[in-house]
């Protein structure tokens, strides 16, 4: 094993080498070029009225601005030559027009938008790792807008994505923390351990490195412009840790000067009177949130600062929470070729740690009785009720971008990220006790101080190039790797001492090629491979040999996308991909409610993925997108009991299937309305299942060989009304059938298990001048009282107003 001296060496190397790397690509700053200057209004094709807040790029460079309250706009320093000017914004088709610009002189370009949906307008990025319009994408990706993101006061990332086709989130509440599955991708698992799903801030990646995990849910929103998903195939550019899709945040960035501002505050309602819980006896939790920031747009410099702050009280016990978190983006234009661009934030969060509702357990540990009427008060509350959770999280990325001409692109970056989280289990002076002794088995305490805690330091960097060879071939090259620390309690190949942190250490290194091959003018095809190498620092697992400390992967894609019609277009799509085992799937022994046993032998999983869909625009009213998938697991990772009831393992099965399809309707019925209606079936499959070898958390389940936590059906539907020009109202809802299948506290009648809710919420927002706005929203409105996860009560009825400044 290598010592902690050379680790830290190794990790100095990389930070060098990459820093290195990134200084030597930055040219100098070009002078002397001519330049002209480019002005004009975006106006609505329908009435003649200026277009606020499209974007206004100029082709081939990092040149682009937004159109001001009357739809005029002014592009400076642009190179002399015959230009193409873009112009896009949600809700109306793109658009864009050729200008010739002169030195020391002014060009004008005037263009007029017509409507389409918002489906229909959308621009997908992370698809190829480039912009296409939605019917050149090849493969199934959702975007959720800014509009959409503000419907909320302080909208966090869980709610945003929510209503996507495919996307099921399961929390328990609070900060505790929860899963995010895109077409069955992943189950419930503490510590959101083993997430299919890559998250990214501004492409730069935010999971926990040493487990996966993403509190969703404390991702704050208020600095974010748009949210792009990335489903299958689509995903397979992105690696190990995407085999399940994308979730790609990107942060704000002012085309002007802007304070902005705001507040809200709400209280969650009583729950239903049959309800006998403590907690809720006399008391209504209270939940405040507040934000402030300031960006500008200043010659070559635009930045945004955001501070964001929310306390709530918790709507059930042990699920308030306390969180600051500040987001900075920047970005100079060195010219109008390149520019470097920072994306940082910190966020940190204090709240209590989730219990599931009170129950009793027989002599060996297995629930013999339940208490839902107590659902807001947790099980053991003497042991329990003084468990805190605490997180840091951080990351500074910097990307630098040239574009050496209107077909050669390089895009390289840097990044580091902080991934803390700690669990207290007893502040006071004396032990407490857990479990009562019963016949042999002798009682467990939570002795004074005890404490888990992980916290992992990682580096990466990568290039990519985009060279457009000809008019039929445009090709990406990348490669990509990183470097993680991590020192834990929970987290160690060697036997575990309490309270003491080991370290074990991770590395990722990739490389990747795509073309994007137009075939015909209406036929393009989208073929990539990638190379993934992941290792580990140690070789044994307390005293057995790890059999797996490196594993590797080549991971090939195809995709089709044919435009049958200007409006029409059919896509198809093969790809395969992999994910290495986490350091938590490999090693963690203590999950806080269960105990686990390291796995020597774990292995990479890998998925093949088929889909087909097909996308058409009705006119300027109507889109849908229909697409059907298949995926093939080999080896998936998931936990199992091993020894009844509460010591697990995380083993590898040997296959499984989850095929379904997907529906995506949006209609405009006039431009004051906007509907959103999505529909997904799911069969998720266990087709390794054998009822004669299989463990108890398998068959102790109405459906023993379907997946656990992977709903068969989901839907959901939202209604934007906008009455007036300053009133806009929302209506929304979302469905989730019942699971047939759980991983933990499961019986065979499947009482009490979660999913079979439908939860609606409404909202208006009121525009009251230019600067200031104000909105009022209830969740739940139907106070249905559901679950998401086994014996955790979701929120019931909730109401939050809220107010927002801008200038």
């Amino acid at each position: 094993m290598k010592s902690t001296k050379t680790r830290v060496r190794s990790l100095a190397r990389i930070v060098a080498t990459a820093w290195c790397m990134l200084a030597f690509m930055v040219p100098l700053t070009s002078y002397g070029a001519d330049t002209g200057t480019v002005k004009g209004q975006v106006t609505d094709r329908a009435d003649g009225e200026g277009v606020y807040g499209a974007t206004v790029t100029i082709g081939g460079t990092t040149i682009s601005t937004a159109t001001d309250m009357d739809g005029n706009f002014t592009l400076r320093n642009v190179p002399v030559a015959t230009q193409k000017l873009s112009v896009s914004i949600v809700g109306y088709a793109p658009a864009s027009q050729v200008v010739t610009v002169a030195a020391d002189a002014t060009a004008t370009a005037n263009i007029s938008l017509g409507h389409t949906t918002i489906m229909a307008s959308e621009v997908v990025v992370g698809a190829a790792m480039y912009g296409q319009d939605r019917l050149s994408v090849p493969v199934t990706a959702n975007v959720v807008t800014s509009e959409q993101i503000k419907e909320e006061p302080n909208p966090t990332l869980d709610a945003v994505v929510e209503g996507v086709p495919g996307v099921v989130v399961s929390r328990a509440g609070g900060t505790t923390s929860s899963s995010l599955q895109i077409r069955g991708s992943n189950v419930y698992q503490g510590g959101g351990i083993g997430t299919r799903v890559q998250a990214l801030y501004d492409g730069f990646p935010i999971n926990a490195p040493e487990s996966g995990e993403i509190v969703w849910q404390s991702v704050n929103m208020n600095a974010a412009d748009k949210v792009e998903l990335l489903k299958g195939a689509a995903a397979t550019l992105y690696g190990s840790g995407a085999m399940g899709g994308v979730v790609n945040v990107y942060g704000h960035l002012p085309e002007k000067e802007e304070i902005l501002a705001g507040s809200s505050i709400g209280f969650y309602d009583a729950p239903p009177s049959d309800d006998q819980s403590a907690y809720r006896e006399s008391y209504t939790p209270v939940f405040w949130n507040s934000y402030v920031g300031y960006g500008n747009k200043d010659d070559k410099w635009r930045y945004s600062v955001l501070y964001s702050h929310s306390d709530d009280n918790g709507y059930r016990e042990n699920t308030d929470s306390y969180l600051n978190d500040l987001k900075i983006k920047a970005r100079y234009d060195i010219d109008a070729t390149q520019y470097l661009q920072l994306s940082a934030f910190y966020n940190a969060t204090v709240g209590g740690y989730g219990r599931t509702w009170p129950y009793v357990a027989g002599a060996g540990g297995t629930v013999t009785s339940t208490s839902p009427e107590l659902a807001y008060d947790i099980n053991n509350p003497t042991a329990y009720g003084d468990d805190t959770t605490l997180r840091k999280n951080a990351l500074v990325g910097l990307n630098y971008v040239k574009m050496f001409s209107d077909d050669v692109s390089l895009d390289t970056r840097l990044y580091y990220t902080h991934n803390g989280t700690r669990y207290e289990y007893n502040p006071t002076a004396t032990a407490e006790l857990v479990t009562a002794a019963a016949g042999p088995i002798p009682a467990t305490y939570q002795q004074p101080g005890s404490f888990n805690e992980t916290y992992s330091d990682r580096v990466g960097a990568g290039t990519k190039l985009d060279w457009k060879v000809s008019d039929a071939h445009r090709l990406l090259f990348g490669v990509d790797g990183n470097f993680t620390n991590v020192m834990s309690t929970q987290v160690t190949a060697t036997t575990p001492v309490a309270g003491v942190l080991n370290d074990i250490q991770e590395s990722n290194f990739a490389s990747f090629l795509q073309d994007e091959w137009k075939i015909t003018d209406r036929l393009t095809s989208l073929a990539s491979v990638r190379y993934d190498w992941n290792g580990i620092s140690d070789d044994m697992a307390g005293t057995t040999p790890i059999q797996n400390k490196s594993v590797d992967a080549v991971s090939p894609r195809v995709a089709l996308n044919y435009k049958a019609m200007d409006d029409m277009s059919f896509r198809a799509s093969w790809g395969r991909s992999f994910r290495a085992p986490s350091l938590y799937e490999r090693f963690v022994r203590d999950g806080g409610f269960a105990t686990l046993t390291p796995n020597p032998a774990l292995d990479k999983e890998t998925m093949t993925a088929w889909e087909a869909g097909v996308f058409k625009q009705f006119g300027e009213r109507v889109a849908l997108d229909i697409a059907g998938f298949i995926n093939n697991y080999n080896d998936l990772i998931e936990s199992t009991v091993i020894t009844a009831p509460s010591t697990y393992q995380y083993q590898n099965i040997s296959k499984a299937r989850i095929w379904g399809i997907e529906t995506n309707l949006n209609i405009k019925p006039v431009d004051e309305v906007n509907v959103n209606l999505a529909y997904t079936y799911m069969n998720a499959k266990n087709e390794s299942y054998d009822p004669a070898t299989a463990s108890s958390s398998v068959t102790n389940n109405p459906d023993p060989d379907w997946l656990a936590y992977r709903p068969e059906h989901t839907a959901s539907a939202s209604t934007t009304w906008k009455a007036t020009k300053d009133l806009a109202l929302n209506v929304n809802g979302r469905y989730v059938s019942k699971y047939k299948n759980i991983n933990m506290y499961n019986n065979v009648a499947g009482t009490n298990y979660p999913g079979d809710f439908v939860v609606l919420g409404v909202g208006a927002k009121y525009k009251v001048n230019d600067n200031f706005s104000t909105s009022l929203v209830c969740n739940n409105i139907n106070n249905t009282q559901y679950e998401e996860v086994m014996y955790f009560r979701a929120p019931g009825r909730s109401y939050v107003l809220g107010v927002d400044f801008s200038y």
